[in-house]
């Protein structure tokens, strides 16, 4: 079963550009606050039901943070043309294609709603 949209007006688009910087800028804390609100954005946007705080913390749980990274890998299906396995492999991986993925998906469901509810009819 996979995760579905069902209020794309969750999702907030965000610059790529300004993403790598802030990331930079504080030595990669940034990436823990971007995992957190796509977490929120997620959990408020799909059918998904989790808390994007425990989902963070688990992050920071050693194997567990392996669960955590698999379930939002299957969620962010919902905003991206990716599977969640090759979601997850990608975060494994290549972490920066992940986010890419993942942040320009948000990013399309966030700037045209209306056309992704059309495209999901369509289907």
């Amino acid at each position: 079963m996979s995760t579905q949209l069902n209020n794309p007006s969750a999702f907030k688009n965000r610059s790529l550009l300004m993403q790598v910087v802030f990331t930079i800028i504080s030595f990669g804390i940034y990436m823990i606050y971007w995992i957190h609100i796509t977490h929120k954005q997620l959990a408020n946007g799909t059918d998904a039901e989790f808390s994007p705080a425990l989902r963070t913390i688990g992050m920071f749980i050693p194997i567990y943070n392996f669960v955590v990274l698999w379930r939002t890998s299957h969620d962010a299906e919902a905003v991206t043309d990716q599977s969640g396995p090759i979601l997850f492999l990608f975060y494994l991986v290549l972490a920066p294609v992940f986010w890419y993925l993942v942040q320009s998906g948000i990013n399309d469901v966030a700037s045209n709603p209306q056309g992704l509810d059309d495209d999901l009819s369509v289907a």
